[in-house]
């Protein structure tokens, strides 16, 4: 239990001090938020936030566009999710198993990379948040409707940013798979961009009725409920877990 606590931390000082979680959150946060801001003052022209908080929906619309949805399997992967091919092509793997199991290695690996994925998405939420309420600090009215909002408005807030989240910590996943199984550090950040791209792309030109397998559905949510999309997004960050930790135990019987 020790061994697998200190794997754990290793790898969170890994993920924390790493170039490429800062890298996320700054493309995650900036990219969404300049595609978005013009907009907002257009919105604010017409009236479109009479009536609600100006923060809050600026944060939902950020949330659901395009872009951001397109940066999430890029960004999520740069803090960890070559962190196992790291180990391998720097010779340090023997070295490291010296010092715990390969159980406990295996899973400090699977679940960092998971949950760093998530975390990177959460994090640029929360930038996103902190600027919307800079650009539109709540007035007296505003205030009002904030303690007067019903809990299900709250909850379609939460509610979208943990699909978003849930979304970060799968393309982290797939890529640190795809990374281990072709043995190439640069498919763990570009694989699932294109799995994202290419897969949107044909699922939306030939399978427009099944919604459900459509990477850009599970990201959005246009078409389907939030909880059929919760229910695919957990299926899946199940199935990646399994198959990167599987993809780990292949390299040690085969290098």
């Amino acid at each position: 239990m020790m061994k697998m606590k200190r794997m754990f931390c290793v790898e969170g000082k890994r993920g924390l001090f790493s170039t490429g979680l800062y890298l996320g959150l700054f493309s995650l946060t900036i990219g969404g938020w300049l595609t978005t801001v013009g907009v907002m003052d257009t919105l604010t022209e017409v009236n479109y936030f009479a009536g609600k908080v100006r923060a809050f929906e600026s944060f939902l619309l950020v949330l659901r566009t395009e872009l951001f949805a397109f940066l999430i399997p890029i960004a999520c992967t740069l803090a960890l999710s070559t962190s196992y091919l790291d180990d391998l092509q720097s010779g340090a793997l023997p070295y490291i198993l010296l010092r715990t199991t390969k159980r406990d290695y295996k899973w400090s690996k699977v679940i960092g990379c998971g949950l760093f994925g998530f975390i990177t998405v959460l994090l640029a939420s929360v930038l996103v948040l902190i600027l919307a309420l800079i650009h539109n600090p709540p007035n007296s009215e505003e205030l009002k409707l904030m303690e007067a909002m019903p809990v299900d408005y709250y909850l379609l807030l939460l509610q979208t940013l943990l699909l978003r989240c849930l979304n970060g910590s799968f393309y982290a996943l797939l890529g640190g798979a795809i990374a281990a199984f072709v043995k190439n550090r640069y498919m763990a950040y570009g694989a699932p961009f294109i799995f994202y791209y290419v897969v949107s792309t044909l699922s939306s030109a030939y399978l427009g009725k099944i919604w459900l397998i459509n990477p850009k559905e599970w990201m959005l949510a246009e078409l389907s409920s939030p909880t059929q999309v919760l229910m695919v997004l957990l299926i899946l960050n199940t199935v990646v877990i399994v198959g990167y930790g599987k993809m780990i135990e292949r390299r040690w019987e085969n290098d």
